[in-house]
């Protein structure tokens, strides 16, 4: 039994299957409690009916010892005394009924009462030879002495039968009792077997439970240990391999998370780098000396035609645009601050492209209060001028629309320029999909990557163009009121 728990726990401890090892132990606890218990059912109902046939043996017999010792002799001295005649009487029924019921108790009786039974069966023989010539001796009409000496014969062969039959009940009854005390033995030794086998099961289940918790609790405290340096900015840290089938995968799948993870940090860090450059970059495509020297000229030539009205308009539009431009390093700023920044630009260029520009600014007010990145709408118009506007012949307009449905803000800058033609504008769609600008120009490819950075959306700009003429570029992006992250 000891080496049977010991190859138990063995094939317990070397299961690498949470689910199993439960299976297991279930299977094995089992086995000790069921199996045990099934056999002593099994030998109790097996000295039960041998204990209950004795007794059945021991009550038959006890009926025919009258039978055999009174009624027979009685009947036939009812037939010697000529009370009734040889016909007339029951002697061979008697003698059939207990001859057949010897038989039975032969078939059924044990080895060792076998013996008073053949006895018995032979006396019967015996009994029924000197019934037959008490019937001679009435047939022929011989003397009464003779028949009277024939039954005494009788009665003598009857009382030996019914010896018999006690002899082979005190056999029967010795037997039960040796059964009974053998049996006595058994249950002695299969409460002690059964004892035993409830106190190996109890030890089996406090060592499989001991077993089980330490392959489940190791790992998981292993895997804590692991997620705690990772918390910790260990990302060097990794989880142990565990042989539990059940935390295996996972394991795995957290020491590659770990390895992921330091790449997405570096990934990420090379992103706001590049943000960086790209919101530097922008803001020194605002600060374009060529822009500002032809502002400023501008505002030279208006100063020496006396048109003061017009050199303060452009002087405050001028302003607006780079104290905009710069929002003392803001990534955010309201709507209201956008459409002033775009509105100074515009204005410095209607200034400078009166002869071909005109815009118009489709913003509702109750809009102004929200939040947007920076700088989205000035590049747009300005690729609009210079891409659309300027290339076709006579005056141009550009048209920027804001307006919301459903929790986003729909932005749209619209032109009546120079449009494009399909394999142009399915290369500036390339342009803004790749990693340089291509041919995108530096301001669709600054604007479209900030909106994919700064809102976390895999949707940038979208642009449509006319061959014929016009050329719309649109985004949309998430509603941001004021204050909100």
């Amino acid at each position: 039994m000891q080496k049977f728990m010991e190859r138990a726990l063995s094939r317990l401890n070397n299961n690498s299957s949470i689910i199993q090892r439960l299976k297991i132990s279930f299977l094995i606890l089992i086995g000790l409690l069921v199996i045990p218990a099934l056999v002593s059912v099994s030998m109790m109902a097996v000295y039960s009916r041998s204990y209950h046939g004795v007794i059945q043996r021991v009550e038959r017999v006890s009926a025919l010892k009258p039978i055999v010792r009174q009624e027979i002799p009685r009947e036939v001295w009812y037939i010697v005394a000529g009370h009734i005649t040889f016909e007339e009487g029951s002697q061979y029924a008697l003698m059939d009924s207990i001859q057949e019921e010897i038989d039975a108790l032969a078939r059924s009786a044990q080895q060792d009462s076998q013996k008073e039974l053949l006895v018995a069966r032979r006396s019967m023989h015996t009994l029924r030879q000197y019934v037959d010539s008490i019937g001679e001796l009435m047939r022929t009409e011989q003397p009464v002495a003779q028949s009277e000496a024939l039954w005494e014969e009788v009665r003598n062969v009857s009382a030996l039968v019914g010896e018999m039959l006690e002899e082979y009940a005190d056999a029967e009854i010795s037997a039960a009792a040796l059964t009974s005390r053998y049996l006595n033995h058994t249950l002695t030794a299969v409460v002690a077997a059964l004892l035993l086998l409830l106190g190996l099961t109890l030890l089996f289940a406090v060592q499989a439970q001991r077993s089980l918790a330490q392959a489940i609790h190791k790992p998981i405290a292993q895997l804590e240990t692991f997620a705690g340096a990772l918390a910790g900015g260990d990302l060097d840290a990794r989880a142990p391999e565990t042989q539990v089938k059940e935390l295996h995968d996972l394991t795995e799948s957290l020491n590659t998370m770990a390895g992921r993870l330091q790449d997405l940090i570096d990934e990420n860090r090379r992103e706001q780098e590049n943000l960086k450059k790209s919101e530097l970059r922008a803001l020194q495509s605002q600060i374009n000396p060529h822009f500002l020297y032809n502002t400023l000229d501008a505002i030279i030539w208006l100063a020496e035609s006396d048109e003061s009205d017009e050199v303060i308009a452009i002087t405050r539009a001028l302003s607006d645009f780079f104290r905009i431009s710069l929002s003392q390093g803001k990534d955010w700023i309201t709507l209201a601050d956008e459409v002033r920044h775009l509105t100074g630009y515009l204005t410095i260029l209607k200034v400078r492209y009166r002869d071909i520009l005109n815009y118009v600014i489709d913003i509702p007010e109750e809009l102004y209060p929200q939040e947007v990145l920076k700088l989205l709408l000035q590049p747009l118009v300005e690729n609009a001028l210079y891409h659309g506007i300027k290339n076709r012949r006579g005056k141009g307009t550009v048209r920027i629309s804001v307006w919301e449905e459903n929790k986003w803000l729909h932005f749209s800058v619209k032109d009546d320029g120079a449009g494009m033609t399909p394999e142009h504008l399915e290369q500036v769609r390339r342009g803004l999909k790749g990693d340089g600008q291509g041919s995108a120009g530096y301001g669709l490819f600054n604007v479209n990557k900030r909106i994919k950075l700064y809102y976390n959306q895999p949707d940038g700009l979208h642009i449509e163009s006319d061959p014929a003429g016009g050329t719309v570029v649109s985004f949309r992006v998430p509603v941001r009121r004021t204050g909100h992250v």
